[in-house]
């Protein structure tokens, strides 16, 4: 998270969407590690970061392809206080919510989850809702 902030650092990415950012990068990279490395030390968890003059892209690629990754459906806080959800499942919603837009690609090796943020266009002062 602190070394994508630095990759990024001349940028010019405003305060609150640089730790929506960190805060993507954090939670795919703790999926990655979890669900598609399932914590095997010896699986690299790989962190790449793109830019060009419309966009940032950070990609968090894991081994855990050829078994697929369940679709984003918003968690329903009240279904999860009543026991009728997992209390997990907020992760892929949170990613989503942190970043303009999140595509997930697999293969049969690898799961790869690509967080992007727009450069241009973005209105500093709007808040994003999550």
């Amino acid at each position: 998270m602190e070394q994508v902030a630095v990759a990024v650092a001349g940028l010019g990415l405003p305060a609150d969407r640089l730790e929506r950012l960190k805060t993507a990068v954090a939670e795919a990279t703790m999926n990655a590690m979890e669900h598609g490395n399932r914590y095997d030390p010896e699986l690299p968890v790989a962190i790449q970061v793109r830019a060009s003059a419309d966009e940032l892209v950070v990609s968090i690629t894991d081994h855990g392809g050829g078994q697929p990754i369940v679709e984003i459906n918003a968690p329903d806080l009240e279904a999860k206080l009543a026991g009728l959800q997992s209390p997990r499942g907020w992760g892929l919603f949170l990613i989503r919510s942190m970043v303009d837009e999140m595509n997930v690609t697999e293969d049969d090796v690898h799961h790869t989850v690509e967080l992007v943020m727009h450069l241009q266009g973005v209105d500093e002062n709007a808040s994003q809702a999550v």
